[in-house]
């Protein structure tokens, strides 16, 4: 790796980060194995430069968006800047059905 930058959440839990995001750049290693090139400007052939990018994993956005919104009576807290993309909803609350 030549560079890379993750992002964590807070976990109450585990009471530590944990990485929900990761970006690396592979610098010319990948494509020297694999051997891709690119052709540059000056018509010379290269080895291209790969990025490798886990935008966001799912699963562990989930958990971390649950630990930190989750109320002790089982419902939700939806953070203002989510609010809109949840058709305004500020509280998820669950559902109990009578078995």
């Amino acid at each position: 790796k030549v560079k890379s930058c993750d992002i964590e959440a807070w976990s109450p839990r585990q009471q530590k980060y944990f990485e929900v995001c990761s970006c690396s750049n592979l610098g010319d290693a990948q494509a020297r194995r694999l051997h891709i090139r690119v052709k540059g400007k000056d018509g010379k052939s290269y080895l291209a430069h790969t990025l490798n990018n886990t935008c966001v994993a799912p699963p562990r956005m989930l958990i971390a968006f649950l630990e930190n919104h989750l109320q002790a009576d089982g419902s939700v807290t939806i953070p203002k800047v989510l609010q809109p993309y949840m058709g305004g909803l500020e509280v998820m609350v669950p559902t109990h059905k009578k078995g």
